[in-house]
């Protein structure tokens, strides 16, 4: 079993100790900086309509220079990248105070980007515009990151590296985005694999299509469990502590990895991909298959890689292999 640590923020590398490989996730260099959260924030609001458009232009050099800073540290490491997967409401502004900065920045009306942020907002933000869905629906805005991210690997002279979709329920989904990836690439001179992360029931449903557009499969379980117990995995302590005090759950099942549901799920999604691609490399994501259960379920599947935060390896006493530094 081997065993990558996920990364956001460029800081969390001074306290990883040892790991097979990193997952670097991207959602921090677009809202890094004061600067760099207002130029976002812009262009979510009052999107480009070429990809000419200087705010973008803007974000292309100012998001390589924040690559450049994150790889830094782990260039030498087996590197995946996944894609920004936070709801399009992470981005926006909250308080009165934001809007007023971002009136200023943009030379726009207060109460315009009032109206603006309101529509852009999303009831449930966990199951509306994130993942490959906020790629999408904001193309331009996605393909500078992309070209940014590709520039920053070049210029620190990796020449192979991986990339996950998060959030994918549809086969298009994938297509479409991988085709901008790989084209970007291919013109850097990078070879580039393509991840697809198995995070909605959906694309569990749908893992053997899903299968033949990918180099490699990742479980996203804390995700399954989520949407399988329709249950934030925010609030699980306004309801779970209750459960597990009068025995109506026996375990968290954002801890304790659930054989009857997720193992049920992951069954179904395993023996589609093996019966398209008996090779296809797997992965899974979460705390709960830490677990002593979770990793047995995975090595019994053919799971061979185990992606978590550094704090949940070390909160399963979960020993890895590799100094990083």
């Amino acid at each position: 079993m081997r065993y990558y640590t996920e990364i956001d923020a460029v800081e969390e590398l001074e306290s990883v100790d040892m790991t097979d490989g990193i997952m670097l996730t991207g959602e921090d260099c677009l809202m890094r900086t004061e600067d760099q959260r207002l130029l976002v924030q812009s262009l979510l609001l009052d999107p480009p309509q070429t990809a000419e458009d200087e705010r973008l232009v803007l974000l292309q050099r100012r998001q390589t220079i924040l690559w450049l800073e994150k790889i830094e540290g782990c260039a030498a490491m087996q590197l995946c990248i996944r894609l920004p997967d936070r709801p399009v409401d992470a981005f926006l502004p909250r308080t009165q105070a934001e809007i007023e900065r971002l009136s200023g920045y943009m030379s726009r009306p207060a109460d315009w980007l009032k109206t603006q942020v309101a529509a852009a907002r999303n009831l449930n933000p966990d199951l509306s515009c994130r993942g490959c869905r906020m790629m999408i629906s904001n193309e331009l805005l996605f393909r500078a990151l992309m070209r940014a991210i590709l520039d920053a690997v070049r210029q620190r002279g990796i020449r192979k590296l991986s990339f996950l979709l998060p959030f994918v329920s549809e086969a298009r989904e994938v297509t479409y985005l991988k085709g901008i990836i790989t084209g970007y690439a291919a013109a850097c001179g990078i070879e580039c694999t393509i991840g697809i992360e198995i995070a909605t029931p959906r694309s569990a449903c749908i893992a053997g299509e899903l299968a033949q557009y990918a180099d490699a499969m990742v479980f996203n379980v804390e995700e399954l469990v989520q949407l399988l117990y329709g249950m934030s995995r925010y609030d699980t302590r306004k309801v779970i502590s209750c459960y597990l005090h009068e025995n109506v759950f026996r375990h968290n099942p954002f801890i304790e990895f659930d054989e009857i549901g997720i193992g049920s799920l992951l069954t179904i999604a395993l023996k589609q991909i093996r019966h398209v691609r008996p090779q296809m490399r797997l992965s899974a994501i979460g705390h709960c298959v830490l677990s002593e259960k979770g990793r047995k379920f995975c090595q019994d599947a053919g799971i061979d890689i185990l992606i978590a935060q550094q704090h949940q390896f070390r909160a399963e006493n979960i020993p890895t292999v590799h100094n990083i530094h």
